[in-house]
């Protein structure tokens, strides 16, 4: 089966959630992350080190190090934890601008198609991981 967002992007969305229940300068060691959400460590820890390698956690190193959020909850969107994983999905292939087809735009399902893409990419922008704390 195919999916629109992928176990990696999903856990991505779960981690920055959890971090986002923390108080003010409050950390979590990637053991605890993985047991929360029920992932493994090394799953966990990849997932940490894109985050933190495109700027949106923190990580201390040690004993008592862990993971924050490094961007505010609220003006973290849901698509740009999604993009930092490597979200490039399509709806449908023909909305690839690699993809040639001669019917591209004046093709109905493509106009379709590509009018649901962009009304989605554009919900899952205006919505943020504060949102989403539980």
């Amino acid at each position: 089966m195919q999916t629109y967002i992928t176990r990696e992007q999903d856990y991505a969305l779960r981690i920055t959630s959890a971090l986002a229940a923390l108080n003010k300068n409050d950390q979590l060691p990637v053991s605890e992350l993985s047991k929360r959400l029920y992932i493994s460590k090394n799953f966990a820890a990849r997932i940490v080190h894109k985050l933190a390698k495109n700027g949106i956690l923190s990580t201390t190193q040690g004993k008592y190090g862990g993971v924050s959020l490094k961007k505010q909850a609220d003006k973290l969107s849901v698509y740009e934890v999604l993009e930092t994983i490597g979200f490039k999905t399509k709806l449908n292939q023909c909305l690839d601008e690699r993809f040639p087809c001669e019917f591209s735009n004046k093709c109905l399902f493509h106009l379709f198609f590509d009018e649901e893409e962009k009304k989605l990419h554009e919900k899952m922008k205006q919505k943020m991981i504060s949102e989403f704390v539980i």
